[in-house]
């Protein structure tokens, strides 16, 4: 009996302080775009649509699949080039493989909290529309 509550109690803490990542990198990371732009413009990521905001504005993007995804911004008078995301690995990752082990690291990979976007400020030229 005593070397159940043991293997529970061990178990139980284990996926409780696991998932490092998880918990101190969770929720979506943030972007912020700046620009000299005299207009209000719209942006959009694929977690949601930010209508007539000034730059600088900070963003919002979905943690999953980060490598490749877009920022698309729009204005009336002006065209921009898409923002293209990159990843980098999260730095909680490598203390919880060594702290949590396998359960942290496997609940890191399923809420992809395991990477991050490489660069979180960018700066767009604008192009005058013709």
């Amino acid at each position: 009996m005593n070397k159940k509550l043991i293997l529970l109690a061990l178990t139980m803490s284990s996926v409780l302080l696991s998932s490092c990542a998880t918990i101190f990198a969770g929720g979506s990371p943030k972007i912020l775009i700046e620009g000299n732009v005299d207009e209000p413009v719209n942006i959009t990521t694929d977690k949601q649509v930010y209508d007539n905001v000034k730059l600088p504005a900070m963003v919002e993007v979905k943690r999953h699949a980060i490598e490749g995804k877009r920022i698309q911004i729009t204005s009336e008078h002006y065209n921009f080039n898409d923002i293209v995301l990159q990843k980098k690995i999260e730095g909680w990752t490598w203390g919880n493989i060594a702290i949590g082990g396998l359960i942290g690291w496997a609940i890191d990979m399923g809420t992809n909290c395991v990477s991050k976007p490489k660069q979180t400020q960018y700066t767009i030229t604008p192009l005058p529309k013709q």
